[in-house]
Parts: structure tokens; sequence; C-alpha cells
């Protein structure tokens, strides 16, 4: 089996790109687990392939740049591979599409734009991962030029999201994997010495693009995290916010139409090298937070997504507190059991953080904690979603290959 990626060095989400070692951009690699454990299996040989936007710092520009600007691509792929201490005899460099078997599985990332380059001319089976979906309707045109067969995702926006429904007309097989905690993440405080409240965490972002307004009328994406964060007297006895406003402490240089081009470039290179974000809200032990708690709030998203660090407090013991949502259910968690469902009103929030903490109520609590630790620990280890989201794929692309 041959697993290809297109431009593996640009992908964030699965090793430190050069926006994260240069930029010094947050890292979010939510899916390196699948990069490592398909370098570990001696079965899959693992290729990537560079389109003529491979080289990652600047993609802006005429077709002339671009040209000579990809010359050194190979030279940051070689040396992000280095960066993140990949052995460069274990990835396959791929010279050109012609090279890429109808049998290969080509990953796309629907975030990665620039990736999708060049995909309508590619003869093999196609998957696209919808992880930090957005929501912007070109991005499903792109999805159906570029000829896409499958998707995998951490949930199925077609059961969960307003805007997907409204604006992708997208029907193709899903298969869904759950989050992956690291490993750091664990139980380290007895249940029964933590604080008896809510510890609610999670960055609140907005959206301001117009599919999103036209569905949600309002920006924020997370408006439970946003009412925990605003309403500090109102979850006084119930709940702690570390939340923060991605926009908190933004040392960003706004660049308007007034600006001359010595100033806009200022601006950018400023705001390239100065990432100032969200500060406080990295200083502190995310391990510690989850483990002082006996329960924790991780406010979805209202675009039907789940945060990850639902599952990161689950593997600290930490009674988790989510909503009756396909979002859980289709990954075998069950509310009651496994986690607390509420009705996402911070009214609901409250008053069902409110009943956990009775005296009476402590032993089911810590039974909850323990279910949903137990079920995170067995069935969210990277070795298991690896294996049947390989095989899921392979299914697919078998019955697709029987009927096409």
């Amino acid at each position: 089996m041959r697993v290809v990626f297109v431009n593996l060095h640009s992908s964030w989400m699965l090793l430190k790109n050069s926006a994260v070692l240069l930029f010094k951009n947050s890292a979010a690699l939510k899916h390196k687990y699948i990069l490592d454990s398909l370098l570990a299996n001696p079965d899959i040989e693992v290729a990537t392939i560079l389109n003529d936007r491979a080289f990652s710092i600047y993609t802006h520009g005429g077709k002339v740049l671009q040209k000579f600007l990809n010359l050194f691509a190979p030279v940051e792929y070689r040396w992000i591979l280095k960066k993140n201490g990949i052995d460069r005899k274990k990835i396959t460099l791929l010279k050109s599409a012609d090279e890429i078997r109808k049998n290969d599985i080509v990953i796309y990332y629907n975030l990665l734009t620039d990736n999708f380059r060049g995909a309508e001319s590619i003869d093999a089976f196609k998957v696209v991962s919808f992880l930090h979906f957005h929501g912007r309707a070109d991005d499903a045109q792109r999805i159906k030029d570029a000829g896409i067969q499958a998707i995998f995702n951490e949930v199925d926006l077609s059961k969960t999201c307003d805007l997907f429904k409204k604006y992708y007309p997208i029907d193709l097989p899903w298969t869904i994997i759950p989050f992956i905690p690291e490993d750091r993440f664990r139980p380290i405080i007895p249940f029964a010495q933590r604080k008896n409240k809510a510890f609610s965490v999670g960055t609140i972002t907005y959206k301001i693009h117009q599919e999103f307004i036209d569905v949600y009328g309002d920006p924020c994406d997370q408006p439970i995290r946003k009412a925990v964060k605003d309403n500090p007297d109102f979850f006084k006895d119930t709940a702690d916010c570390y939340s923060s406003d991605y926009n908190e402490d933004d040392d960003v240089k706004v660049v308007s139409k007034a600006d001359n081009r010595i100033v806009a470039f200022y601006k950018k290179v400023y705001n390239r090298l100065h990432n100032g974000r969200q500060k406080k809200y990295f200083s502190f032990d995310m391990v510690q937070k989850f483990n002082e708690y006996k329960m924790h709030v991780v406010g979805e998203e209202i675009l039907g997504i789940p945060g990850i660090g639902y599952v990161e407090g689950m593997a600290c013991g930490s009674a988790y507190i989510g909503l009756d949502s396909p979002m859980y259910r289709d990954l075998g968690l069950i509310p009651g059991v496994h986690y607390i469902a509420y009705d996402g009103t911070k009214e609901g929030l409250r008053s069902t953080i409110e009943y956990w903490q009775r005296p009476e109520n402590q032993a089911e609590l810590e039974k909850i904690a323990n279910a949903g630790y137990c079920f995170v620990k067995e069935n969210f280890n990277k070795e298991k979603v690896v294996s049947n989201l390989l095989h899921s794929l392979l299914q697919v692309q078998q019955e697709r290959g029987e009927t096409n």
C-alpha cells in the first residue's frame, strides 16, 4: 500500500512547517499520529509530491515569481523533514504526477487549498480531511473539481453542521476518526482530591465570511465558551474559565487601504515575525488544570465540531460535559455513561454542573469520569485509529473500484 501526501512539508496538521519554525505560529499537530504510524508501518510506503505551490513560505504573486520560488521547494522540503526528525529515506519523493499509481491513496486537507492545484489530473484514490473546517462555499467546488472520492474527519459534518448541509452538496463516503490525546494527558490527581467544579477551556474564534453569517448570524464560532468567559459571576461557584479569545493580546498591525506599499509591506513582515496571540492561554499546564477539576467543559463549535480538549480532559480522568450529538455518539460515546450531556445553554450548563456538585451524586460522577477515561484509553489510541482509518478507506476504494 502507498499513501501519498501533496506538499507534505507544508501541512501544519502533520508536522511543524515553515510557518511554525520560522514565524512562530502555533503548532496544531492533530494528525501527526497518522504520519508517525504510517512511517512506522513496514507494509506501507509513504510518499509525497511537490506541486507548483510547494514553496510554502510565499505562495502569492505571479506565475513567473512562483515558478522561480518553487525551485527552492526541495530545499525547504528537506529542511522541514530534518527539523521534524524524519529520515528522508522513509519517504518517497515523487518527481511528477505521472508517478502516482491508480491504487495509491492520495490525502488532501480541505484547508490547504494550494495543495489541490493539479489534483484533477491525478488518477488515483483521492481523499480529503475537513480538519479545521471553516465553511466557505468555494471549498465544495474545489473538492468536486479535484475528483475527491472519500472523506475522513473527526465528525460527520453532514449530520452536525447546518452550514455544510446548505453549501456543500457533497455525497461521499465518510470515515469518522476521533481526536487523539497526547501521552502526557493522564490522571495524576485522585478524583476525590479535585475541585468540585468545572474547568472551562478553549479558544474563542470568529468567522466573518458570508456563508457563516448567513447561517448563524453571529460571527462567534464557540458561543458557550464565550458565554462562560463573559459571565464570570453567573458561573462563580460552578465553573472556572480559562478560555481565551483568539485576538487576546494581539500584536497584529492592521493593513489598511490608506497604507502605501512600503508601510503595508512593513506591517505584513511585522505580523509574520510577531505572533503575540494568546500568551496567557499558553502559559499554564493544561494537563495539570484538567487534573485539578472533577468536570470540564470545552464548548463545541456552532459548526457542529467538538474541540480536541474534550478527549484530553477525559484522558486526565475528568468528567466531560457536552452536547448529546452525533459528533460523540458516532464515536461510541454515550451520554450518562461516558460523559454528561446538557442542552447547550449557559443556564443549562450551570444547572447541570450544580446537579453533579451535590454530595449524593459524587459517586456517580466519578463513575462517569472513569468510564470516559477507560473508553478514550481503549478506543482513542493512534494504533487502533489509524488501522481503522486505513481499513475503511481501502474498503471504500475497493467498492468504488468495483462500481466505476
